[in-house]
């Protein structure tokens, strides 16, 4: 009773997501995301066939020379997130397609990769308890469930193959790292002898991203949600990983918000995907947020209208 009464005299605080997709002569750094940020690609009002609240999440994939983005939308209707899908010619204009997949529990963070003829897709699956992995029946509106990789409550598990072996890097809530490898896609998977890597950090644990091999190092990003959810991100290189070792060292702070009334993602940053498209080209998506101040009961009068027109 006490929380209900504090949200209907002070309101609710809603984290307003949307999306940009820019280009880039190098791997990310900061100075040319500053100069990519004006305006976002593609945000809530842009998708058409739910009640969206937001778009989160994006990963881009390149294929019969399209280029398609994958993201959640936070679907107002079902109260829970949804994988969307937008296409470009060219990489700058983007285009909403539909939702792509859904689920009876929460969906976001859709990791797109494609091996040999196949495209699959590691989304965030907690609510059901397990990570699945998704494969591409009719790419890009159809997908159906693979396999079971392995079971738990995983939050942004990260694919890569490095030298040879898969690796998952994936939250898990209070704060913990934890890193799993297999000889093949399907596993069976191992949890790393080390593994929870860190504990009870949420600065440097939440993955941010799909990890990037550039040259011979292999990186990854993290939220930082030390003080709040999606604040940050972070930058770290990874010096050693193998199945009985593991180091790595921060090297920068990469998103943040801007604290600018009118910018889009002024109150914080906490996904990148980077898509090498030649030795000195990538396109780079990332989000951000705006929180707003609602009526809660507006707010839930919003939520009931769109439950009903779903």
């Amino acid at each position: 009773m006490y929380n209900l009464l504090s949200l209907m005299q002070k309101g609710m605080e809603d984290q307003i997501w949307s999306i940009k997709v820019f280009p880039s002569e190098d791997m990310i750094s900061e100075c040319n995301i500053e100069a990519n940020m004006d305006r976002p690609s593609l945000q809530a009002s842009d998708v058409r066939d739910v009640q969206a609240e937001f778009v989160a999440d994006p990963f881009i994939i390149q294929h019969n020379l399209k280029y398609y983005l994958f993201f959640e939308v936070f679907n107002k209707g079902s109260a829970r997130g949804e994988i969307g899908v937008a296409i470009s010619e060219d990489g700058d204009k983007w285009e909403y397609q539909q939702i792509v997949l859904r689920e009876k529990f929460h969906l976001s963070y859709p990791q797109v990769f494609v091996i040999g003829e196949e495209i699959y897709m590691l989304p965030e699956t907690t609510g059901a308890d397990r990570v699945l992995l998704y494969k591409a029946k009719k790419f890009p509106t159809e997908w159906e469930i693979d396999c079971e990789l392995f079971a738990g409550r995983y939050l942004d598990p990260s694919i890569v193959k490095y030298e040879e072996k898969w690796w998952i890097f994936a939250g898990s809530e209070g704060g913990n790292l934890h890193l799993f490898h297999s000889d093949y896609l399907l596993g069976p998977w191992m949890q790393h002898t080390q593994s929870p890597m860190i504990t009870n950090d949420k600065r440097i644990t939440r993955p941010g991203g799909r990890l990037i091999a550039c040259g011979s190092h292999l990186y990854r990003y993290t939220q930082d949600g030390s003080q709040y959810y999606g604040s940050s991100v972070r930058l770290f290189k990874i010096n050693k990983l193998s199945e009985f070792e593991y180091d790595e060292e921060e090297v920068s702070l990469i998103l943040h918000g801007t604290n600018k009334e009118s910018d889009w993602r002024k109150d914080g940053m906490h996904h990148i995907d980077q898509l090498m498209i030649s030795n000195n080209r990538w396109l780079v998506a990332v989000d951000g947020q705006k929180t707003r101040k609602r009526n809660y009961f507006a707010w839930k009068l919003d939520r009931i209208r769109s439950k009903l027109f779903r």
